[in-house]
């Protein structure tokens, strides 16, 4: 076990809890300190596919909270199939593009 002193609060607190794993914080902050306090600043990232040609696209993408995040994974996997345009409620949740890699759709070396 790896126990650390909370800075906030003072109590001992094991680091490699899952219930510390699940909602993060600094290295000398209780798990409960964490949540009551709202000290959790790291960015999610989700990365989404979707093929396009003979090639997939991956898209990273960044969000404010992890509700915002399980939604619109959630929302772009429920437009299933490869290559659907993604019309669904993806668009209606703050977020931002990271990095993009778009397959190209000549794939057969035509010009369209």
């Amino acid at each position: 076990m790896n126990i650390k002193t909370c800075k906030h609060c003072g109590d001992e607190f094991d680091f490699d809890s899952q219930e510390k794993r699940r909602v993060g914080g600094y290295v000398n902050e209780c798990p409960y300190c964490v949540e009551d306090l709202g000290t959790e600043t790291s960015v999610r990232y989700r990365g989404v596919v979707s093929g396009d040609g003979k090639m997939a696209a991956i898209s990273i993408v960044k969000f404010e909270s992890k509700e915002d995040a399980d939604d619109y994974v959630r929302s772009f996997n429920a437009s299933s199939g490869w290559g659907a345009r993604k019309t669904n409620r993806c668009n209606s949740i703050p977020f931002q593009h990271v990095g993009v890699n778009i397959g190209n759709g000549n794939h057969k070396g035509r010009k369209l």
